[in-house]
């Protein structure tokens, strides 16, 4: 999808997501695609704005598309973190922006791809971006680990990695085997493992129903 618009503005690239988000998932009953938030992950967030927390969102997801995607989120636009994309102006034809001028009658567009921030381009990314050490995080695969460890590597402060187990096979697409993988490395490194299945009361809010295997 992020291929596709290529070329496009990022206004016309924000309205096509804004469609897309009210498409239906599939394999659920009364969820659309900007609706699929897990309800306890919104509840943790509310609770450290709340608190003062300054909450950033680093995800592998393309950067443009998740700012658009977390609107109704409890989390500042310019403080999310994302798989980028260059920018350029549309008649720049690969001229080095060092050189180029934007002329008064630009326009901007999305250009190649850059950086898949996952893995240690997350850490890159949050030290380039943030400047300081997380004192929380959280998260649900081993693309997740490289930030877990940015994290409790900080000793000024304490510290706590929160990893999600995506155990729940009754009321979402559950992986028991990645699930049990998780929490063996929950348990080596002292992270704080969350079950899907066993901690949350709801997942998408009780009229939402799984339909599909």
């Amino acid at each position: 999808m992020y291929y596709l618009y290529s070329n496009s503005t990022p206004e016309e690239y924000e309205t096509y997501i804004e469609k897309y988000m009210q498409k239906s998932v599939e394999g659920f009953q009364n969820l659309k695609i900007g609706e699929a938030y897990y309800l306890p992950m919104v509840e943790v967030l509310s609770y450290l704005r709340a608190n003062d927390f300054k909450i950033f969102l680093v995800s592998g997801a393309d950067r443009q598309y998740t700012r658009v995607m977390v609107e109704i989120l409890p989390v500042d636009s310019d403080n999310i973190i994302g798989t980028d994309y260059r920018y350029v102006e549309e008649n720049q034809q690969g001229k080095d922006g060092m050189e180029y001028v934007f002329p008064s009658d630009g326009k901007v567009v999305r250009g190649e791809f850059e950086v898949k921030n996952i893995n240690m381009n997350k850490v890159s990314a949050m030290a380039k971006e943030i400047g300081k050490h997380p004192v929380l995080a959280f998260g649900n695969s081993s693309g997740d680990f490289s930030m877990y460890n940015y994290t409790t590597a900080n000793t000024k402060y304490k510290t706590m990695v929160f990893s999600l187990l995506a155990d729940d096979i009754e009321r979402e697409f559950g992986k028991p085997v990645s699930a049990e993988k998780m929490l063996k490395n929950c348990e080596k490194n002292g992270w704080i493992p969350i079950s899907m299945r066993d901690d949350w009361r709801t997942i998408y809010g009780d009229n939402v129903k799984k339909t599909g295997e």
